[in-house]
């Protein structure tokens, strides 16, 4: 199955569609003879054409969790986003917090030493980025204790707090980032992150609810 697919934004490899059933099963064409399980598709971009790519998976697996579908909405996901942009600024996080890398699982280890982190294999636009740091991040800015003693507790708090919000260029408060862990932490409401990232970040949305 071969579509237009823009480049992968960090490696430049090639990423193509994959025909599946309702429930994520990887198929082929002959499938749609009689689908009997519902017709979907997923993305996929093969860790064997790019080794070192942070985002790609095995040849049998799907590029993130979603299932669409028609080929279209696929494309226009994956199409949609801003290569530059994305690339850049997954780099800007990672400057921001030194020392942070990437796993062989795909996950962006923001600070190795306390294990903070969120998974990068579903990520393909900037925004989808910041609902991660909201939904992963915050609780570290307020209240996680990794350490014995209060003090070293505080100043790794802040420390978090402070790099999440230059990667969003905002200066929220420990009291709005702990509302912003009650309301977003931990992916409870991701329908909210969305809203709240494309409101700029309008405390009311959460205030609100």
């Amino acid at each position: 199955m071969t579509e237009k697919l823009r480049p992968c934004p960090i490696c430049g490899g090639e990423a193509r569609l994959q025909l599946t059933d309702e429930e994520g099963n990887f198929k082929d064409e002959s499938y749609l003879e009689n689908p009997y399980s519902g017709v979907g598709y997923v993305l996929v971009h093969d860790i064997s054409d790019s080794e070192t790519c942070p985002i790609a998976t095995h040849c049998d697996e799907a590029l993130g969790t979603i299932i669409y579908a028609s080929k279209e909405a696929a494309i226009n996901t994956w199409n949609g986003r801003t290569e530059d942009n994305l690339t850049n600024y997954i780099f800007k996080v990672m400057n921001i917090f030194y020392g942070s890398f990437i796993n062989h699982n795909n996950e962006l280890i923001l600070v190795p030493k306390t294990n903070l982190y969120f998974y990068l294999g579903d990520v393909n636009t900037v925004d989808k980025v910041k609902y991660k740091l909201l939904e992963w991040c915050s609780r570290s800015c307020f209240k996680a204790m990794p350490y014995r003693y209060a003090k070293k507790n505080k100043e790794y708090q802040d420390d978090v707090l402070r790099k999440v919000n230059e990667c969003l260029d905002m200066e929220f408060t420990r009291e709005q980032m702990e509302l912003i862990y009650t309301k977003l932490g931990n992916c409870i409401n991701h329908e909210l992150t969305m809203k709240f990232v494309s409101s700029g970040y309008d405390m009311k949305l959460l205030e609100e609810r």
